[in-house]
């Protein structure tokens, strides 16, 4: 993925988990940030593409009701072998509950007291859900911002390691901004479209003088 990393705002839309179990699943080991951790107040943790499929995987995990103990030794194994392809990760666990391989290296088979129960989770799937959410969430996507009762048309990018949107107007060469959220953005955007109009104004003025 071209994305370098992936703030909490990011990981929450991504996987659809809550900061709780996000912040928990951190300071307990189970899902650790791999880019960068938190250390101390006002620091962020970055998450890598491969600890989003992690986090996913273990939502999925606990949603069918896996104990935490057999989960973190799954996402152990999946971390170990993250370097290989997607389409080829299988977990295994041993305890409470006990995943055994199928033909399909995608799916499990859970053996339980009551039987077998297939769960269909396939780290391939989760991973390409994934992308498609980052590509989703990451593209630009271009705003008409009035100024002075003229429209301007402003690119909008998300940041989805730090959060907020970084901001570019096109037709105003060098006029860039950023906030930390859409609303913010909007605001900005107009305060630096009326800031480069401010200073061009006596540009165009000079040049005009210039050609008189």
């Amino acid at each position: 993925m071209p994305n370098n990393g992936f703030g909490a705002r990011a990981v929450l839309a991504l996987t659809g988990i809550s900061y709780r179990q996000l912040d928990h699943w951190a300071r307990t080991g189970l899902v650790r940030s791999s880019v960068r951790q938190a250390m101390g107040k006002g620091s962020r943790r970055v998450y890598s593409f491969t600890d989003l499929v992690a986090l996913r995987v273990v939502a999925q995990l606990r949603e069918a009701g896996v104990s935490v103990p057999t989960i973190r030794r799954a996402v152990a194994w999946l971390q170990r072998h993250s370097d290989k392809p997607l389409s080829t990760l299988a977990l295994t666990a041993r305890g409470q509950k006990v995943f055994a391989l199928t033909d399909d290296p995608a799916k499990l088979i859970e053996a339980t007291a009551n039987g077998q129960v297939v769960l269909a989770i396939s780290v391939e799937q989760v991973a390409r859900h994934i992308e498609q959410g980052v590509s989703e969430i990451s593209a630009p996507r271009e705003v008409a911002v009035r100024v002075a009762r003229r429209p301007y048309r402003a690119i909008f990018t998300p940041d989805l390691e730090v959060g907020g949107y970084t901001v570019e107007v096109p037709e105003l060469p060098g006029c860039r901004t950023e906030g930390d959220d859409l609303a913010e953005a909007k605001r900005m955007t107009r305060d630096a479209i009326g800031a480069w109009l401010s200073v061009d104004a006596p540009r165009k003025a000079q040049r005009k003088a210039r050609a008189t």
